[in-house]
């Protein structure tokens, strides 16, 4: 038989709002283990004291921004029509059923006049990372990646620039190469600064997002998030937003020095992507005292069919040996680039591998760069079992930190347009993820011991009923020797 429902939902309710919102609710979970007060402090030299209309409470304003982070809520606009009916806003806000909830307008105005400018949201940010370290919850892994975001701009309307800029110099390296020169007897080089010129493409709608341009993935205007996790439990300790135009590797070092100087982080091994295997990142590691790992990254080696790695070096002479015929390519010469260059011509043109070995020469050159022992340092390492241990680490951690704001947080998109808004609510976004991510593995953890206490309460009143049926019926539990041996306490 069907059943039709025709009550008309106008029935009178008593209750409060702490009994209508369930126990194990996120928001209750956040409200317990985050404390917002340490925003009174942050804001209060933006308000005045004696002067004007009472404001509204500047952690509810915040909060607006948590609750459309939280639950991936598309606008503002719409967050704040939801928190009008919803119970479990209402509670989290402090906001009963008979008061007015916030306009949608609020925050985006409050931004504009009183917090635009300032550094209260990566504050925010930076305070939510320190609860977490109270809470032991980090420790010296980190993994660091970038995602792209799109930019809400037309990718079809853009003007074609081209840009000059001076190409930046790696002066450690420039160093090095001039020391060898001069110990090989060849006179230094002298490098100058590069002007090298740029076409670009800058958008109409939003002039500060970057054309984003790579193999196997889409085209268009986009921002650049360059995140770094922490390994122990997923808690995002950086957040920084650039053009989408600009390499990952470019940010690397700049990143990790914030984290350490600002958030007095303890870094001993990152895990990256073969994006980010460059020479400064490997030296970084190396000056840092820092365990990092980069993931293999191929390099074209033209059509030989006998490959540089087959190649023997011996350290002491400093030469190459060919596999084939055992022939010794000497150092020759060093370039601009900071390569030395190995090759015999007397050698190698009498030599009947020589179509398999040389490519377009008449003669094999085998290229070592100067500081070519920072790479097989960082190859080592890479190899080792800690390094593939760490690596492995890295899907489960900053892959996984992206995968969840996309997916349940409004990542995919921004809503602003400029470097510095995007900046701001991409701070408050992690913030929320942090909370979130912080309040359900401490109430986790809180919740073991009771979980403990009601299995042995279980377990004992398991013993008395298998005592009482032993002492009636000795054969009831023949068929379990385990319950029964139980018993005989």
């Amino acid at each position: 038989m069907i059943s039709i429902n025709k009550n008309i939902q106008s029935e009178i309710l008593i209750t409060t709002m702490e009994e209508i919102v369930p126990e194990n609710s996120l928001f209750r979970k956040i409200d317990k283990y985050i404390d917002f007060t340490f925003i009174y402090d942050e804001v209060k030299d933006l308000y005045c004291e004696n002067n004007g209309r009472p404001s509204i409470d500047p952690v509810v304003l915040f909060k607006l921004v948590f609750i459309q982070a939280l639950d991936g809520i598309k606008s503002m606009r719409r967050t704040c029509e939801k928190i009008k009916v919803d119970a479990e806003y209402r509670w989290f806000l402090g906001i009963p059923f008979g008061e007015d909830t916030p306009h949608f307008s609020t925050f985006s105005k409050n931004y504009e006049r009183r917090f635009k400018g300032t550094d209260i949201f990566e504050n925010i940010f930076i305070n939510i990372v320190k609860q977490a370290q109270k809470y032991g919850m980090l420790n010296d892994e980190f993994f660091m990646d970038s995602t792209h975001r799109k930019a809400n701009a037309n990718k079809n309307k853009y003007e074609d620039q081209i840009v000059e800029q001076i190409k930046k110099r790696k002066l450690d390296l420039e160093e090095e190469i001039n020391e060898e020169r001069k110990r090989i007897g060849k006179k230094p080089f002298d490098f100058k600064d590069e002007i090298e010129k740029k076409h670009i493409k800058v958008s109409k709608t939003d002039s500060e997002s970057g054309y984003y341009h790579r193999d196997n993935k889409e085209k268009g205007f986009m921002y650049l998030e360059h995140r770094t996790v922490n390994g122990k439990c997923n808690i995002i300790t950086d957040a920084y937003v650039t053009k989408g135009n600009l390499h990952d590797s470019v940010v690397c070092t700049e990143r990790l020095d914030y984290q350490r100087n600002k958030l007095n982080l303890n870094i001993n091994k990152v895990g990256l992507d073969s994006g980010y295997d460059t020479y400064d990142i490997k030296k970084y590691f190396e000056d840092n005292n820092i365990f990092g790992v980069i993931q293999y990254r191929s390099y074209g080696q033209g059509n030989t069919e006998i490959r540089k790695w087959q190649f023997d070096y011996l350290k002491e002479e400093d030469v190459y040996v060919c596999p084939k015929m055992g022939i010794i390519l000497p150092y020759k010469n060093i370039d601009k680039n900071g390569y030395k260059k190995y090759y015999d011509r007397k050698q190698c043109e009498g030599c009947p591998y020589q179509k398999q070995c040389c490519e377009k020469s008449k003669f094999r050159t085998i290229r070592r760069l100067v500081c070519e022992e920072v790479n097989e340092r960082a190859r080592e390492r890479r190899l080792s079992l800690e390094g593939k241990e760490l690596f492995k680490k890295r899907k489960t951690t900053v892959e996984r930190s992206f995968g969840d704001s996309k997916q349940n947080h409004g990542y995919r998109y921004t809503l602003f347009k400029g470097v510095e808004k995007n900046q701001a609510y991409t701070h408050l976004i992690c913030a929320a993820q942090n909370m979130k991510n912080i309040s359900i593995k401490r109430a986790s953890i809180d919740a073991k011991p009771y979980i403990f206490t009601k299995i042995i309460e279980i377990f004992t009143k398991l013993i008395k009923i298998s005592k009482n049926h032993v002492k009636e019926n000795p054969t009831f539990f023949s068929n379990v020797g385990f319950v029964y041996s139980l018993s005989l306490y």
